[in-house]
């Protein structure tokens, strides 16, 4: 009987406390883990609204079109690549009938991740030779449609 007062005070102590943790803590043993590498498709939302993975034709702007586009690091937080913008605002008055165009690169970045996909939310065009042609002037850093979470 001796025993038992000392063994009940015992566990009236460390009984609310978690066997010697924090009061309402967790013990951690180990190394933290580490961030597991995400994979997955990424995309590219454009001015459309479609989006689009590892395009060759991407519509940058409603009068802004790049073809012939060729990636390099697609998928990774910064996607480049070269191509041809076209401007479709002179469809009618166009010398010689051809829209104006000239080479350019474009570099995405902002990739936002979503459950099962990711997003580039920013996007810079930048021509081979500058300055851009006057009619290219207006498209700048253009921001990407990103579906929310």
């Amino acid at each position: 009987m001796r025993y038992v007062i000392p063994v009940l005070a015992v566990l009236l102590v460390l009984g609310p406390t978690g066997c010697g943790t924090v009061s309402g803590g967790a013990r951690a043993e180990g190394p933290a883990p580490t961030a597991i590498p995400w994979t997955g498709p990424a995309y590219l939302d454009d001015a459309r609204s479609i989006p689009r993975q590892h395009p060759d034709v991407v519509d940058l702007t409603d009068t802004t079109t790049l073809y012939g586009l060729t990636w390099r690091g697609w998928g990774t937080p910064r996607a480049v690549a070269t191509g041809l913008v076209v401007d479709f605002a002179c469809v009618s008055g166009c010398p010689h009938g051809d829209s104006p165009s000239f080479p350019a690169g474009l570099v995405l970045t902002g990739l936002v991740r979503r459950e099962y996909a990711a997003y580039y939310s920013h996007a810079v065009l930048t021509p081979d030779h500058p300055p851009a042609p006057g009619w290219a002037l207006d498209v700048g850093p253009v921001r990407l449609g990103v579906p929310k979470a």
